[in-house]
């Protein structure tokens, strides 16, 4: 069964108890109160999966829709959907990493946020940026304050991704 869910602003509230309970369990979410908070990647991927429908207004609205939405908050939204989906399909749990620095923090295969340390900090770039030596310094030696791994998630013309680790050589 699909449940519904209301965006509101650039989150999607869940108030199904159930539902909520069923996503919380998958790592999704924040919880707040009864509710469970969405971000937009998040329910990108979930209606894309079919495991919920957004509504706004009592219109329904489309994965394309939301990425509009994202998009118009965010203007990498689009390639960092494609990284979101990606990872969760590779059974990572993925959450925002803003605060930390990057674009996501997201936690060893098969565990969520409070069952272990977020193992790597991914940022997102299209195949035509170009990053300078001082942005790559600043990016590892942000992981390396935070005990995390840093990635740099290529997204190419065909939504393909590339994954590439940055380490800090030390001898």
């Amino acid at each position: 069964m699909v449940s519904e869910v209301f965006l509101v602003a650039n989150k999607v509230v869940v108030e199904d108890s159930t539902l909520k309970g069923t996503l919380v369990e998958k790592g999704f979410g924040e919880s707040k109160g009864r509710k469970l908070i969405l971000d937009l990647f998040e329910a990108v991927f979930l209606v894309e999966t079919k495991k919920i429908k957004v509504f706004n207004k009592k219109k329904s609205l489309s994965s394309t829709k939301l990425v509009e939405v994202g998009e118009s908050f965010d203007k990498k939204f689009y390639p960092k959907c494609v990284v979101y989906s990606d990872l969760r399909e590779k059974g990572y749990c993925v959450k925002t990493g803003l605060k930390f620095g990057f674009d996501f923090r997201v936690y060893p295969r098969g565990k969520k946020m409070g069952d272990a340390h977020s193992e790597f900090g991914v940022n997102v770039f299209d195949e035509h940026e170009k990053l300078s030596m001082t942005q790559i310094s600043r990016i590892t030696r942000l992981a390396g304050n935070i005990h995390i791994k840093a990635i740099s998630a290529v997204v190419d013309r065909e939504d393909e991704v590339n994954y590439y680790l940055m380490d800090r050589k030390l001898f």
